[in-house]
């Protein structure tokens, strides 16, 4: 006598399939931190990109120091060492901002690997990426150190070599390793901010990451990240409305 046919498919009669497992619950909370997260470092990203490119111009009219670019001419007043540590000031403020919003980043992408596959990567680059602006600081530091060491020791009229080739090999390396590693973290900054877009169903974060790409439109993108984290976040508190 034949057997009966196996409904579940294959030679041998299988047992039912067992219950079905009901998907984890979905974390509002954290799903909200994290976004949040992203919001502001978008938003601090934006007042550091200001504080960089347009706090120079600022200061340079301030000040009045005189600036010729091709047939371009602002100012009439010399250089100054206030004007330069304006100048400086601005810059680093705005780099200083940079480095907070990134830090923003990263937990926010911290936040989100915990919640779903897809963002181990770009946590892990970004971290990397820090490790080269730190890379590049201190090869830019090392520079300096010995720019001025050099200019100390000509002013003195020593007659041997004023430069340390050594330190300056190495600070050179340090600056192409850093930006390499910079490089890296860049990419990994970009996909994280694009699969947030892409988690929620937000166009507009999704265009600013990839308008992030373009150099020239660098102030448009983080406004656009930073309005497309803030639909998702009404979206989010919308739905759990104690968490608001």
């Amino acid at each position: 006598m034949n057997a009966s046919p196996n409904p579940y498919g294959g030679g041998a009669l299988a047992p039912p399939p067992g219950p079905m497992v009901a998907p984890p619950p979905i974390d509002r909370a954290a799903e909200l931190k994290g976004v949040r997260l992203s919001r502001a470092a978008a938003l601090t990203s934006l007042l550091g990109l200001i504080l960089a490119w347009i706090g120079p111009v600022a200061v340079i009219v301030v000040t009045g120091v005189e600036v010729h670019f091709g047939g371009f001419h602002v100012g009439s007043g010399a250089a100054s060492v206030s004007a330069f540590e304006g100048l400086l000031g601005v810059v680093v403020a705005g780099a200083a901002l940079s480095l907070v919003a990134l830090i923003l980043y990263l937990l926010s992408f911290n936040v989100f690997r915990k919640l779903t596959p897809g963002f181990g990567g770009p946590f892990a680059l970004l971290i990397i990426g820090l490790l080269g602006l730190f890379l590049i600081v201190i090869g830019i530091l090392l520079v300096l150190e010995d720019f001025f060491q050099a200019a100390a020791c000509a002013a003195s009229g020593a007659s041997s070599s004023c430069v340390d080739l050594t330190q300056l090999g190495g600070a050179v390396l340090a600056i192409f390793g850093g930006l390499f590693f910079a490089f890296l973290g860049w990419i990994g900054l970009l996909i994280g901010i694009y699969r947030i877009g892409k988690r929620y169903g937000s166009t507009i974060t999704k265009v600013g990451a990839i308008l992030s790409i373009i150099p020239l439109v660098g102030l448009i993108a983080p406004i656009l990240i930073f309005i497309g984290m803030q639909q998702v976040v009404h979206r989010l508190e919308s739905q759990s409305p104690g968490l608001s």
